[in-house]
């Protein structure tokens, strides 16, 4: 897992960095330590599913406990909205990934996560620290 810059007001983590929080694995360990600061911690609302998923997936493929897999997602979700700011999927960020896909080799949710981040940017007029496992996304921010 890589940063795209250090020392962050804002981060913006997309779904395979947010998984680590719940999830030890190799990174886990720096998204625990952001999440001990005040920063503002933004996702895109697709981080939701994707990560549902994510932890289903872990599930049946026998990585974790069906009861482990029931209070990961309690979990999860207590915390969505208390330690995560949204991105909602607005217009906005929808055009921005005509451009963004155009421009890079990303997948379609990858470039989701982008816009959503680029938005956020241009909003809080503040540098943003860019999370996640994916060399092509983190290549495109």
């Amino acid at each position: 897992m890589q940063c795209c810059n250090r020392g962050p007001k804002v981060i913006y983590l997309d779904t395979s960095a947010l998984v680590k929080r719940y999830v030890e694995e190799r990174g886990s360990e720096i998204i625990h330590t952001f999440f001990e600061k005040e920063e503002g911690k933004f996702t895109a609302k697709i981080a939701y599913v994707e990560a549902l998923a994510a932890f289903s997936r872990r599930r049946r493929e026998g990585g974790i406990s069906g009861n482990d897999y029931v209070s990961l997602c309690h979990l999860f979700e207590s915390e969505w909205e208390t330690y995560m700011d949204i991105v909602e999927l607005t217009d906005e960020v929808l055009k921005a990934t005509r451009r963004l896909i155009d421009s890079y080799p990303l997948r379609g949710l990858d470039a989701i996560h982008l816009a959503s981040a680029l938005l956020i940017r241009d909003k809080t007029r503040e540098e943003i620290t860019f999370i996640c496992s994916d060399k092509n996304l983190l290549d495109a921010a």
